[in-house]
């Protein structure tokens, strides 16, 4: 048998199996080198480079990077909180008289009333006092009507004042016009279109146009110079000395006023005495104050604390108020 010799270089520090077989009347040697596989017989020298099928290393595929999209949080609007806006006081009016005489509106027949039921809705407020009284200006302003009505209509129809002096203010309620009307006059003292300063004589009392005894009307018109446009005077007439005024509303379930409801008020000390009482004002033909949104008034109430009581439907309602000097206080009065 003939001597075979070979050999293989060492490629690394894999250890490599040497492989002897015999075939067919020759020796083969086989040496692993490495990847291939090198044959050497007697037959001849066969060289074959054999590439070994390798099972191969999954590649990893790499997680997707997360990239978080910005989805902007809107930010809140905020509601902002309404203003609440507190009535004002409008005092600007002096009183129509000197001291020496009456300055207190009638109770019996107060604005917005029908007098008990005898007469038609009031639209402003009466002072009686006799013939002849001098009636003065109660703020500066412009005369815009001076003498009778037999011709114009300022009220219900004509002649329904007599003779009459109308004033406009120089001063303007939230950027409206007030207007003051004196009617059933006996003398007229001023001109047309002439300028007055508080207390400067404008009149004397009577009883012209539709007048029952010497009173003074008086009416405060805001916005329009008409009979559609009145407000109560008392919410405009400085209070006397020591006295202030209530105001308040009497309201249904649903918030709306209570039209002709009696009120009656009580001193806190005596509660079971009546001391004054007003109606409700009608639900048309005359106006709430812009500021105190009322449907009754008080004026010239001595300071001190008082009770209101009202019947609704055979109920008894009552409110506490406490009145201070020259300001307005204001009562709620809520039927279930």
């Amino acid at each position: 048998m003939s001597a075979v010799t070979g050999g293989y270089q060492e490629r690394g520090p894999k250890t490599r199996r040497l492989v002897l077989a015999t075939v067919a009347g020759g020796v083969i040697l086989t040496f692993v080198i490495g990847g291939a596989v090198l044959v050497r017989g007697v037959m001849g020298t066969i060289a074959a480079a054999l590439q070994p099928t390798s099972t191969p290393s999954p590649t990893s595929t790499p997680a997707p990077t997360y990239t978080p999209t910005f989805t902007p949080v809107p930010t809140a609007t905020s509601t902002p909180t309404p203003e609440i806006v507190e009535p004002q006081d409008h005092y600007w009016l002096a009183r129509p008289f000197g001291a020496e005489n009456n300055n207190e509106p009638s109770r019996f027949y107060p604005y917005g009333s029908t007098g008990r039921g005898k007469y038609r809705i009031h639209h402003g407020a009466d002072f009686p006092n006799p013939f002849g009284t001098p009636v003065y200006a109660a703020a500066s302003g412009r005369i815009i009507v001076a003498g009778s009505d037999e011709r114009t209509m300022y009220g219900e129809r004509v002649g329904f004042y007599g003779q009459l002096v109308i004033l406009q203010l120089d001063q303007q309620h939230h950027d409206h016009k007030v207007w003051v009307l004196y009617g059933h006059l006996s003398q007229v003292h001023v001109d047309f279109l002439q300028e007055v300063e508080e207390g400067d004589l404008i009149g004397e009392v009577g009883m012209t146009g539709v007048a029952i005894g010497p009173h003074l009307h008086l009416e405060v018109r805001v916005g329009e110079n008409s009979y559609q446009h009145t407000h109560n005077p008392e919410l405009w007439l400085r209070p006397l000395p020591g006295k202030g005024t209530i105001a308040g509303q009497l309201l249904d379930s649903d918030g709306r006023p209570l039209p002709e409801q009696s009120i009656t008020f009580h001193r806190k000390e005596s509660p079971n005495r009546r001391w004054q009482d007003v109606t409700t004002y009608p639900s048309s033909e005359v106006n709430a104050d812009d500021e105190w949104m009322e449907n009754f008034v008080l004026s010239d109430v001595p300071v001190g604390e008082y009770l209101t009581r009202t019947y609704v439907n055979d109920h008894l309602y009552t409110a506490e108020v406490t009145v201070d000097e020259a300001k307005t206080s204001f009562v709620t009065i809520e039927v279930p």
